[in-house]
């Protein structure tokens, strides 16, 4: 293989982050309604192992003020209008529809293994990203999970760390590198939606590059890894697809309960963001 084959896979994994880390998990952002709701938890990542719960995030809000709370950049609604109903219509009439028949021949405790081997294989985006915050507790109390599971767990598919109870407070949501940026004090730049990928904003997206190049699926893809890039991707677009579920019905319920699902979802998606920052926040 010559040196320019070897490098263009890489090109195509940066062009195909976003997707790959992202598949439809933030397009069921929860409307301002659902913030409060015990329905909305592992909309944030499509774990539902590493789940985040919106309705615990209401610690995180005490500390903003109104200048903090500043309203949403979104001079692009035209076009983030576009892809939010292309996206509507690909998850409700597309992936719900194969979803559905995924679960009917595929028992419950399979699937849950499957969401449970994919969240633990995520461990070194969520590993690095909480030292590059300073959450060094955290970090070490994922690696002690990540080895519990990997050993005990027959290699993530059981959740055998589920139960203990760690000596320091951990904050439910899984670090990534778009979190990091914002504790470092990088601005969040305008809100964006994309095809397939849902919500976002310019330091998001920035960000989806730096959690995929520490994704394992990286690491075992050409050029560094064995496999081909496709059948990686294939793989980390199949495990996602394995954690739908959640994704479609808190979609729903947010469609069915807000009045303007767009704003619902921009809102949402934007505050939740901000309050896993603010509470990570480095002080200068």
């Amino acid at each position: 293989m010559t040196a320019e084959q070897r490098f263009f896979p890489i090109w195509k994994m940066c062009l195909c982050a976003a997707v790959v880390l992202s598949l439809m998990g933030c397009a069921a952002k929860h409307g301002d309604k659902a913030v409060n709701s015990p329905d909305v938890q592992a909309v944030e990542t499509t774990s539902s192992v590493g789940a985040a719960s919106v309705a615990d995030s209401d610690s995180a809000f005490e500390d903003y003020d109104d200048e903090e709370s500043e309203a949403i950049a979104d001079p692009l609604e035209g076009w983030n209008r576009f892809w939010f109903g292309f996206n509507d219509v690909l998850l409700l009439k597309v992936v719900k529809p194969v979803y559905t028949g995924y679960t009917y021949i595929t028992p419950s405790p399979v699937r849950t293994g499957l969401s449970n081997a994919f969240h633990n294989i995520q461990m070194p985006i969520r590993f690095l990203n909480c030292v590059l915050q300073g959450r060094f507790g955290e970090a070490w109390i994922e690696v002690g999970r990540f080895v519990v599971n990997t050993t005990a767990g027959f290699g993530g598919v059981f959740d055998v760390a589920k139960q203990s109870k760690p000596l320091i407070p951990v904050d439910n949501r899984d670090a990534d590198f778009g979190q990091t940026l914002g504790v470092w004090g990088f601005g969040e730049g305008i809100y964006l939606v994309w095809p397939v990928v849902g919500p976002s904003t310019v330091r998001d997206t920035v960000g989806l590059a730096g959690d995929w190049t520490t994704s394992a699926f990286f690491w075992i893809s050409e050029p560094i890894g064995p496999l081909e890039f496709e059948p990686a991707l294939a793989a980390s677009l199949g495990l996602r697809f394995n954690d739908m579920g959640t994704v479609i019905s808190t979609y729903e319920s947010l469609k069915k309960s807000a009045v303007e699902p767009y704003i619902a979802a921009r809102d949402a998606y934007v505050k939740y963001r901000r309050a896993g920052i603010m509470g990570n926040r480095f002080q200068w």
